[in-house]
């Protein structure tokens, strides 16, 4: 029996997560100005990040109020679309 088919950008211990795509290319633009790119890898950062707002209380409430901005966007794009 062969083995179960991994992509290329499969990571043991990693899921996959969806970003809006400007979200996407703002974190690629972060990432190519860090000095470190290997150790800045992008799954590193989002999960870095998130874990950051997880943990941190403190940020909840302003983490609760960008999804209502990105609510906003969500609905924006599929009415012009």
């Amino acid at each position: 029996m062969s083995a179960p088919f991994a992509s290329k950008t499969h990571e043991v211990g990693y899921r996959a997560v969806l970003l809006r795509q400007e979200t996407k290319e703002a974190l690629r633009e972060f990432r190519c100005a860090l000095p470190d790119r290997d150790l800045n890898q992008e799954r590193r950062l989002v999960t870095a990040a998130i874990e950051l707002v997880l943990s941190s209380p403190d940020l909840h409430k302003a983490w609760l109020d960008r999804v209502v901005e990105v609510v906003r966007k969500d609905i924006s794009q599929v009415q012009s679309a």
